[in-house]
């Protein structure tokens, strides 16, 4: 079909039981543009590789161009980077990044299209949630925030063959990537110039929805915890990130969370957080125990050299 070509990164770890659901949405959106969609396999332990390149879309619909894309080393933060770095082809228009466990509603593709057309100054643009209890405050807060969520974003092609050119990594281990490079975009790739939050709109046409939890389901209390414990890391992350790339510039991005451990975990902060202090203790505590093993890991190995 004739238009523009639209890449899509989707962030797959251990989803066997929805891709095809996420590949049914995305296909959905087949003729808003020329799809390429790249599922990063991202660390997985299930059958989300046999899934991937065992799928057909369903009779009767457009398709796509599908590329399987395995990650050995399972972590978004490194996806992101194999992806804007190794994977991104050159001639899209647009690159929109969504999760496996996310559904696209119709409309987005031609919608993040048609934003980016009205806006040229505009690098990123936000999804908006389309589901969910607190659907409203969400959509509010990325929309008078400038904010990007990952559960989906596009970004414009210039912006992320400007994160290629510069060499500019997420730190391996980072959680919360879409807030990363988010701010890195509001400051063009500069955190000591100056921001500008024209840089990221938001679009009403691009949705998204995503499974709720309950507590009546007792495998959801897994994944509300494991979900609760990741903001509370990546708050502790942003602590001691956020300044240095204030001072220093994005220059000084660590490669790894271990080197940012290392190097500013007195910037670590604990404080009254409501119901989240103790995922806040508990994420302190968690990123000292891996400072600790990996002096064990260094040491180990500085035995072996010398043994």
């Amino acid at each position: 079909m004739a238009g523009p070509i639209v890449s899509i990164a989707v962030f797959a770890y251990n989803e066997e039981a929805g891709i095809a659901a996420c590949l049914d949405a995305i296909g959905a959106c087949a003729a808003e543009a020329r799809l390429r969609v790249h599922v990063l396999i991202n660390g997985c332990r299930d059958r989300t590789e046999e899934v991937v390149r065992a799928y057909r879309p369903p009779e009767g619909d457009q398709g796509f161009e599908l590329v399987p894309v395995v990650i050995q080393r399972g972590d978004k933060a490194n996806a992101w980077n194999h992806y804007t770095h190794e994977v991104a082809p050159e001639d899209a228009a647009i690159h929109v990044f969504t999760d496996a466990d996310v559904m696209i509603a119709p409309g987005s593709i031609a919608g993040f299209l048609a934003a980016f057309a009205a806006a040229p100054e505009a690098d990123a643009c936000a999804g908006l949630p389309v589901s969910g209890r607190t659907r409203a405050a969400f959509r509010a807060n990325l929309v008078r925030e400038k904010f990007i969520a990952g559960n989906l974003y596009a970004l414009r092609d210039r912006c992320v063959m400007a994160f290629r050119r510069r060499g500019l990594r997420l730190p391996f281990g980072m959680f919360g990537e879409d807030g990363l490079v988010g701010t890195l975009i509001k400051w063009n790739l500069d955190t000591r110039g100056e921001r500008d939050d024209r840089r990221i709109i938001a679009c009403e046409a691009a949705g998204f929805s995503y499974p709720s939890l309950s507590p009546f389901r007792p495998g959801d209390w897994r994944i509300y915890h494991n979900r609760m414990m990741r903001y509370a890391v990546r708050r502790q992350q942003a602590n001691m990130l956020y300044p240095l790339l204030w001072e220093e510039g994005a220059a000084a991005m660590p490669a790894h969370v271990l080197d940012l451990y290392r190097a500013r975990h007195r910037h670590m902060r604990l404080r009254w957080n409501g119901l989240n202090t103790w995922f806040d203790w508990r994420a302190c505590r968690r990123i000292r125990r891996d400072i600790l093993a990996d002096d064990s890991v260094r040491q180990a190995e500085r035995a072996h050299l010398y043994s």
